[in-house]
């Protein structure tokens, strides 16, 4: 097992709240490749809203570091520094919203420990967008609504296509210095 995670650690007035400050958010269609070679692409098809690190934002950001240590300290021991990149909002809609096998590394990632999902929307609102994690066997993470789930960011994991609905969730990155 290389993933550890959390339920009830955000309450449901916690998580409207979330969702309805990330909705005011900017949106856009979720790119795949990083950088310059960043790219519209039928791997993944979803819409992301940058959460930003300000005071508005402080309480999410806090909990989620202070998860990310205590995860961290249990399973890996990593080297972790803090955020790079701000946290994404992300909404996979039904008819077939999904994001295929990847890691959270890559030419401008390397960087990355510690990748999180945190599941906003009660999984009866959709059918589909289940979070696997390949780690030599699929796993499929619950989808309980509040879970908070921490891998290594090199994990290969996808999110299967959401067939009606809506799936929200958080993803967030705790980085560190390069791997060696």
């Amino acid at each position: 097992m290389n993933y550890y995670y959390y339920v009830n650690v955000f309450t449901d007035n916690e998580l409207d709240t979330l969702i309805a400050m990330a909705n005011k958010l900017p949106k856009q269609d979720a790119l795949v490749g990083g950088g310059d070679a960043s790219q519209k692409s039928d791997y993944r098809i979803s819409e992301i809203s940058w959460i930003p690190q300000s005071d508005d934002f402080a309480w999410v950001y806090e909990r989620i570091t202070e998860l990310a240590i205590a995860a961290n300290a249990q399973m890996w021991n990593f080297d972790l520094g803090g955020y790079q990149d701000d946290l994404q909002y992300t909404v996979y809609n039904g008819g077939g919203g999904h994001y295929d096998w990847h890691a959270d590394l890559g030419p401008e990632m390397s960087n990355r420990k510690l990748s999180c999902v945190i599941q906003l929307s009660d999984p009866k609102d959709y059918v589909g967008g289940d979070l696997e994690i390949n780690n030599g066997s699929i796993v499929q993470i619950p989808k309980e609504r509040g879970l908070v789930c921490f891998f290594a960011s090199f994990t290969l994991h996808r999110v299967t296509p959401v067939t009606s609905g809506k799936r929200i969730s958080l993803v967030s990155w705790i980085s560190g210095p390069n791997f060696r």
